[in-house]
């Protein structure tokens, strides 16, 4: 049985962000909100050829009317990833309906798969049409807090061996003060050397270290694969185009050696 997927029509035929679309912009935008491929996000694969064909066009055509979308703020199309997010999605669909106990799971994993330069405008988006309480919801799930994040060896507060026993001789040398402080996994306790990750990309590596550390994937030190990371970014025919999803394999993947 096919799925459901509406449009709110005053949203569509009168919206005055479709003003300067032509008939052939506002098919291909039907064909986005509406297509088989879609999923509840509004950001899924799509492979020119078939999505013209699904319209009667050559990927050529569908490609021409998506360089327009974009133009307009309506859409964006990764063509090297074949990824489009659909921009006017949530005039269509309700983004407080994902954030419910049947649809959060499903929804965290395909906002998890969004690329990581879209993320934020995404995100910003998206939670502008949440409440506070969801809002919570879908940030705590994607970025743990960092005392559960990439793990730093907390510090006791004291050692039982300086415990002072009734019956012992009391030591009369000078003590250090036991440390009452527990370190965390923010930037600046977790003291990681990005100094080799461009300053536009630090964020997302550190995603991903959190992301690949709460999942059990971080094979060895977090460091070591900052380290990768930074050498692929030294590479001049080997940037990623993508540094969370390329620090998230490497993290996995990464031996002792420094290599995949």
């Amino acid at each position: 049985m096919g799925r459901q997927r509406t449009i709110r029509d005053q949203n569509f035929w009168r919206s005055p962000r479709l003003l300067n679309c032509s008939t052939e912009d506002k098919v291909a935008l039907l064909h986005l909100l509406t297509g088989p491929d879609s999923n509840i996000t509004g950001v899924y694969p799509l492979v020119p050829r078939i999505a013209g064909a699904e319209i009667g066009w050559t990927a050529e055509q569908w490609l021409q009317v998506m360089h327009r979308l974009q133009d307009e703020g309506l859409a964006r199309y990764d063509q090297a990833k074949y990824i489009v997010w659909v921009r006017i999605w949530w005039d269509h669909h309700t983004a407080t309906q994902v954030t419910g106990p049947k649809l959060r799971a499903r929804a965290i994993e395909e906002i998890r798969r969004v690329p990581s330069e879209w993320l934020d405008d995404f995100l910003r988006d998206f939670n502008d049409r949440l409440d506070d309480g969801q809002q919570r919801l879908i940030n705590d799930a994607l970025f743990p807090r960092p005392n559960s994040a990439v793990g730093d060896v907390s510090i006791p507060q004291a050692c039982g061996i300086d415990t002072v026993s009734d019956q012992g001789r009391h030591n009369t040398k000078p003590q250090p003060k036991p440390s009452t402080e527990t370190k965390t996994t923010t930037s600046s306790s977790y003291e990681l050397d990005m100094s080799g990750i461009p300053a536009e990309y630090q964020t997302d590596v550190h995603r991903a270290l959190v992301k690949a550390k709460t999942t059990g994937k971080l094979r060895n030190g977090a460091q070591l694969v900052v380290s990768a990371m930074a050498e692929r970014f030294r590479s001049a025919s080997g940037k990623p185009q993508d540094a969370m999803a390329l620090t998230m394999y490497l993290a996995e993947h990464l031996n002792r050696s420094g290599s995949p």
